[in-house]
């Protein structure tokens, strides 16, 4: 054990603060965390910062009703810990295997609750999902995608909360806090700059550190403070040419030192490479061990049913005893005194202890049915306020419900919506409603049951509302040709694991919307993406709709939008650009063969630097298919009485007036610029205004938005001078603007936000 691995572990230790305010509840929660540390052995303490996959491990039955946990390890009752039982979480507890007994609320896409844009919504989806989980028996959640949408075709964007820090960062804590009320770990990952899927154990980012600290990072820095969750999840990636879980800078040297950040670093599956790297870097606990055997041997981490030679296990056991493995704990207990000593244990298991501690997921759990009134009532909040309408021609929409005839086509809109695939998939109550060969769900095209077709017709009755399957193009355009109105639904599906070749809706798709668009002047269009589509067809289109993966309600809230009994209030958390040659990066990352022993890296450079998404765009003067922030609505909003107070808290208040005959909701956004600074959101405020009404809005200017980090003295600073603010209804409108003179301040970065 070297010394420099000793000391380095001992100041991760000593550097932690507290996740709790108090300064008494924080020396009670010290002393507990250190008596319970003090009395664990050393096996104790390996299998403290280990978990595995019951389903592969040796003995599943060892892990009694947790065999499906997405990650497990066992109790030690004596000491108050509790056996450590993990599932994915993003849209609602995860299954693993088709079983009736597994079915839970399917909550929309994460980027979907995004198009909200409200705190308060995400925080009650997290209390959802975490009673829900807490309910199946799980005490730890391991959701709370933070990173930022980088490119619109990454595989896992509908994980995420879209593209600018600020909005992410409390999206992403208020959905911690939300989850945490249940007495249940939340995880936000994945840490960090894991913004593709393609190679993505393989690819290294290549960004300056003061641009990453002002754009990823700093999502992941206000979500920490906002939601205090008790675990950070590592990523596959590297970052600065190490791996995530081995990365000193990320782990230590930011995470720790900088942001003082005090619950543990958990591996994501496969990520762990090395024992002695990554406990070194800040690694305390590695997650799903039996993964990192196949990765570790140069496997590609998916060992399914495959059951370990003895030629492998042999070489197993050797890469522990040399450090070239993480623990393996599950193989044999003190495998690693050559390598990590019982101190060093014991310094990277005090933060599992506090984050268990701390968040209450070590206290006892009652098993009992999930609560699907209750969820359902949340997801079909959380639909009906992420939908975003982005056309709306001639007032298209709403339709009357005194309609002769409405044709809907496509998209399985009879069966349901689809969902998002990969880790995050959640068996909806009611089964796949389109039912998939194989037991394994996670890579099956689920689609919730919760078929839009059914609620229009409830919706209306009176109407003659007829269903074609866009497979049949002959019998859909005569059903068109015949119809008073068109409701044409576009399904894609994205996964983890894999990006989207393109930003197109496949051949069919396109030449089935310009058929139908052709046959009936009106025609609106309901995209289920997971993001932005290329829109080729858009001006022979009425209006179109996105409604993302919508979740178990979201038949039910496209019914309501399309029909007006909810006025949509979802704006785009993400531009649409208009073509992927205006990306920074217009190809996607090619990724090298994988190799026997640790896969061929290749670097990915982030060029666009801390100028995501709509920064990027006004940077480099191209325009967007929809901006980021828009959203229309069925009523008019209009802005006056624009005043900025460059107070030591500057703010700017407007009056927001709604000049419709419909109650709404807007979201009133504010940017700032100038000092070398482009155009950036400082702040935002949802409001809803009765119709014929106006309502007065204070946003109160983030400074960490506007500041530049340095890396000499690891600060942010505003630069002193005039900036332009400017309230609007998206990135790119023009809006109202004045001018505002600020003094030179400097932020740590640390301050805790009680927003």
């Amino acid at each position: 054990m070297s010394s420099r691995l000793k000391a380095g572990l001992l100041a991760t230790a000593l550097c932690a603060l507290p996740l709790l305010s108090s300064a008494e509840a924080r020396s009670a929660l010290d002393e507990r965390v250190d008596a319970t540390l003090a009395k664990l052995d050393r096996a104790q303490l390996e299998a403290l910062i280990v978990t595995h996959i019951p389903e592969m491990m040796q003995n599943p039955a060892a892990a009694g009703d947790a065999q499906h946990a997405a990650a497990w390890s066992p109790a030690m009752p004596e000491h108050g810990i509790p056996a450590i039982t993990e599932t994915d979480g993003t849209i609602g507890v995860g299954a693993r295997i088709q079983d009736s007994r597994y079915e839970s609320t399917a909550y929309p896409a994460a980027l979907a609750s995004a198009a909200s844009w409200n705190p308060a919504l995400l925080e009650a989806l997290g209390r959802s999902v975490g009673r829900d989980a807490r309910d199946r028996g799980f005490n730890i959640l391991l959701s709370g995608g933070t990173n930022l949408t980088r490119d619109p075709r990454g595989g896992r964007n509908f994980e995420y909360l879209g593209e600018d820090p600020l909005l992410v960062g409390r999206l992403a804590g208020f959905y911690a806090r939300g989850a945490q009320s249940n007495h249940i770990l939340a995880t936000i990952k994945h840490f960090a700059l894991n913004d593709y899927e393609t190679g993505r154990t393989q690819y290294d980012v290549s960004i300056p550190r003061e641009a990453a600290m002002e754009s990823d990072l700093l999502a992941f820095n206000i979500a920490l403070r906002i939601g205090k969750p008790g675990a950070v999840m590592c990523a596959y990636n590297m970052v600065w040419g190490a791996y995530s879980c081995e990365s000193k800078p990320l782990l230590t040297d930011i995470l720790r030192r900088q942001w003082h950040y005090p619950g543990y670093v958990m591996s994501d599956w496969g990520a762990v490479h090395s024992t002695e790297k990554s406990a070194e870097a800040g690694l305390n606990q590695e997650s799903g061990a039996e993964i990192d055997t196949a990765i570790g041997l140069g496997g590609t981490g998916m060992l399914q049913d495959t059951p370990l030679s003895a030629e492998t296990t042999s070489r197993i056991a050797a890469a522990i005893k040399n450090g070239t493995l993480f623990a393996q704990a599950f193989y044999a207990p003190g495998q690693l005194a050559s390598v990590v000593s019982d101190e060093s244990l014991r310094a990277m298991a005090r933060p599992i202890l506090y984050g268990l501690f701390a968040t209450g997921a070590e206290q006892p759990i009652e098993k009992k049915p999930v609560d699907r009134a209750e969820g359902y009532k949340t997801a079909l909040e959380a639909a009906q306020q992420g939908i975003v309408l982005l056309r709306n021609e001639k007032s298209a929409l709403p339709l009357s419900k005194s309609i002769r005839s409405i044709a809907v086509i496509g998209g399985h809109a009879d069966k349901g919506v689809i969902s998002g695939g990969g880790s995050p998939t959640v068996l909806p109550f009611g089964g796949n409603a389109i039912p998939q060969k194989g037991e394994q769900i996670m890579s099956q095209q689920v689609w919730d049951p919760s078929a839009p077709l059914t609620y229009m017709r409830r919706l209306a009755p009176q109407a003659a509302i007829s269903f074609t399957e866009e497979t049949d193009l002959p019998k859909a355009e005569q059903a068109a040709k015949s119809a008073d109105a068109v409701v044409l639904f576009i399904a894609q599906w994205s996964t983890e694991g894999r990006d989207r070749a393109t930003l197109s809706l496949t051949d069919a798709q396109n030449k089935l919307i310009a058929a139908i668009a052709r046959a009936n002047p009106n025609v609106t269009v309901v995209l289920e993406t997971e993001g932005p589509v290329l829109m080729p067809w858009l001006d022979q289109v009425r209006a179109v709709v996105q409604a993302w993966y919508p979740g178990s309600a979201g038949g039910e809230a496209i019914a309501q939008i399309l029909f007006g009994d909810v006025n949509p209030s979802g704006h785009l958390p993400l531009s649409f650009p208009l073509s992927e040659n205006d990306l920074p990066r217009p190809a996607l990352p090619v990724a090298p063969p994988l190799t026997e022993g640790r896969p061929a890296s290749f670097q990915i450079a982030y060029d666009e630097g801390a100028d995501v998404g709509y920064r990027w765009f006004a940077r480099t003067d191209r325009k967007v298919l929809f901006p980021f922030g828009h959203g229309l609505s069925y009523t008019r909003f209009t802005y006056d009485h624009f005043v900025v107070k460059a107070e030591r808290a500057p703010s700017a208040s407007v009056t927001i007036r709604n000049d419709g005959d419909r109650d709404g909701c807007d979201v009133v956004q504010l940017y700032a610029e100038g000092q070398g600074i482009g155009r950036r959101l400082v702040g935002w405020q949802r409001v809803s205004v009765p119709a014929h009404q106006s309502r007065d809005v204070t946003i109160p200017v983030d400074l960490q938005t506007i500041a530049r980090f340095s890396q000499s003295d690891n600060r942010w600073h505003v630069t002193p001078g005039s900036y332009q603010l400017r309230v609007a209804h998206s990135a790119a409108e023009e809006g109202l603007t004045s001018a505002i003179l600020l003094k030179g301040t400097t932020i740590a970065g640390t301050e805790p936000r009680s927003e």
